[in-house]
């Protein structure tokens, strides 16, 4: 999505650098205002994930809390019910054991089971530790409001990402659209296309790097080169750097063929030797250099 975003807007670019093609169909105005649907949708679904994740946190805060209190009110009525699971438990929602309810849905059964159990039994009640039927009133409406609150803003999540989506499959289009008009206007090898931030459609792929260099000394100032052929080269451009002379790599040779010899080498130096493949598309990196030391 972002590589999309970046892409609409060399275009547009392009177009605003281009007066003189007379692009009408997809014009600058209409390309950043499509790049600015995307960019809206796409931070309004990031938002809604934000949205989403606050609820959630309060969602389980809540869950917490309530959890806490069951665990507390249990161990103030285990004098009363029992200290064991027994029937008297049930109506609390305890079920073959005292285990506290664990997911925010069955928590929020147990928390209104507790309610409802103080309300007919207030004796029972611990106000000084908030064992009581209102907290649990409390307690039972968090959890019920946080998880309307968690199931919205997932609806909303997910017709954010729709929304955001649809924008992306029309920014899309529209590229594909743009490049369409474009090719009605630009010659393949036009070197305008690079002005939208495309590559020239009539120019090669770059050639692949050399492999398989090999260098031999022939003599106290000449070597021989060869090198494996790269897929889609032209030609080859052979380079070296005397170490201690050069700073940078310098082009000697651009043969044809998948060798090379290097004369008028200095004396006494260590140079290295590199190859590169080239065609209209471009020129690969350099091979990996060869080091050898002239007489």
């Amino acid at each position: 999505m972002d590589g999309a975003i970046v892409m609409l807007e060399q275009l547009a670019d392009g177009v605003g650098s281009n007066p003189t093609l007379n692009i009408t169909h997809n014009t600058k105005t209409l390309l950043l205002a499509k790049r600015a649907e995307a960019v809206a949708a796409r931070d309004n679904y990031e938002l809604s994930k934000q949205s989403i994740r606050i609820v959630r946190q309060a969602l389980e805060r809540s869950r917490l809390k309530s959890r806490a209190l069951i665990m507390l009110s249990r161990e103030t009525l285990k004098p009363n019910l029992g200290d064991e699971f027994n029937e008297n438990w049930m109506i609390l929602g305890y079920d073959g054991s005292l285990a506290t309810a664990v997911e925010v849905n069955d928590v929020a059964l147990q928390a209104e089971k507790f309610k409802n159990f103080f309300t007919a039994n207030p004796t029972l009640e611990v106000a000084s530790k908030d064992v009581t039927a209102a907290k649990f009133d409390e307690l039972h409406e968090a959890l019920v409001e946080g998880r309307k609150a968690v199931n919205d803003k997932d609806t909303e999540l997910t017709q954010m990402g729709l929304a955001r989506d649809a924008k992306f499959e029309e920014l899309r289009k529209r590229i594909r659209f743009t490049i369409d008009e474009l090719s009605g206007i630009l010659d393949p090898f036009d070197p305008r296309w690079k002005s939208f931030g495309l590559n020239i459609p009539g120019a090669q792929e770059t050639p692949d790097v050399p492999e398989g260099v090999q260098v031999v000394l022939i003599g106290p100032n000449a070597a021989a080169t060869k090198w494996g052929a790269s897929a889609r080269a032209d030609y080859y451009r052979v380079w070296l750097k005397v170490h201690g002379l050069d700073t940078e790599p310098r082009a000697v040779g651009s043969p044809a063929d998948l060798d090379f010899t290097i004369e008028n080498l200095p004396t006494a130096s260590q140079v290295d030797i590199m190859i590169s493949a080239l065609n209209n598309g471009g020129e690969s990196a350099l091979s990996e250099p060869i080091t050898i030391t002239t007489h």
